[in-house]
């Protein structure tokens, strides 16, 4: 069976595995804006260390790191990778008026549920934006809605006042009824404000769009905060972006000229 390396280039943050047949064998994370080409090349080493590679496989938001990732890639699996794009073979349908402006990162993560689940899926990526994004039963991808991620409703509050603090959002912390200080009543904003976002996000798309018996995935660095508390129920999967790059790569199996 394959070894895959798969690497998710986010806006703020990096992830990168190795990967057999669904299984995670090996990964990391790295700060996105840390990327000179030797740095990249120090963190690719640590992910892959101890396995031989058949391929890799790349999907990113920031596009003006690709080429140095890349160029890591090729040099970590001795074969050229393969970038995402809306052109790739993904196991789904695109049915969207511009679908070259579709985030590679939302295509991986269509691939993956749609090898997972037969009826209709919507999967929200829970990262700097939240993506919610909908894949009919017919393994059609057909769109979906973009809002301001957890730490932009945070980090606007705190760079857009005089006097409201930067606060760090982790899953560990509670969520009390209302704040007794600053910092947890921005703590309560941000988790019960961002509860209702998804919940009436997900009540919209599934009512104009008349889906039913619909599954809900979610994934991404704040999925866990966010939906802390929320009264449905969403399949959650850390690495489900990468498992969508891996499942791609499976079905084209040629990496791109760089």
């Amino acid at each position: 069976m394959s070894k895959v390396l798969g690497v998710d280039i986010g806006n703020t943050s990096t992830s990168a595995a190795v990967m057999e047949g669904g299984r995670i064998l090996g990964f990391g994370y790295h700060p996105t804006a840390w990327s000179s080409s030797a740095q990249i090349n120090i963190f690719i080493r640590t992910v892959v260390a101890g396995f031989h590679l058949d391929g890799s496989v790349l999907c990113s938001v920031v596009p003006h790191c690709n080429r140095k990732w890349m160029l890591a890639l090729r040099r970590a699996a001795d074969a050229q990778p393969l970038l995402v794009t809306h052109r790739t073979k993904l196991g789904v349908s695109i049915v969207y008026p511009k679908p070259g402006t579709i985030g590679a990162d939302r295509l991986a993560n269509a691939s993956a549920v749609s090898e997972r689940y037969d009826g209709p899926v919507i999967v929200a990526d829970f990262g700097t934006a939240v993506t919610f994004d909908v894949i009919t039963a017919k393994k059609e991808y057909i769109g979906g809605v973009i809002a301001p991620g957890l730490p932009l409703m945070t980090d606007y509050l705190y760079e857009k006042t005089s006097l409201l603090p930067w606060i760090e959002l982790k899953s560990g912390h509670g969520c009390p009824a209302i704040g007794k200080s600053t910092e947890t009543a921005m703590r309560v904003g941000a988790q019960v404000g961002y509860r209702g976002m998804v919940r009436e996000i997900v009540r919209h798309l599934t009512s104009r769009l008349g889906m039913r018996n619909v599954t809900l995935c979610a994934t991404g660095g704040f999925a866990r905060w966010a939906l802390r508390g929320i009264d449905m129920e969403f399949k959650f999967d850390p690495y489900l972006t990468l498992r969508g790059l891996e499942r791609i790569w499976k079905m084209n199996k040629k990496g791109e000229e760089i």
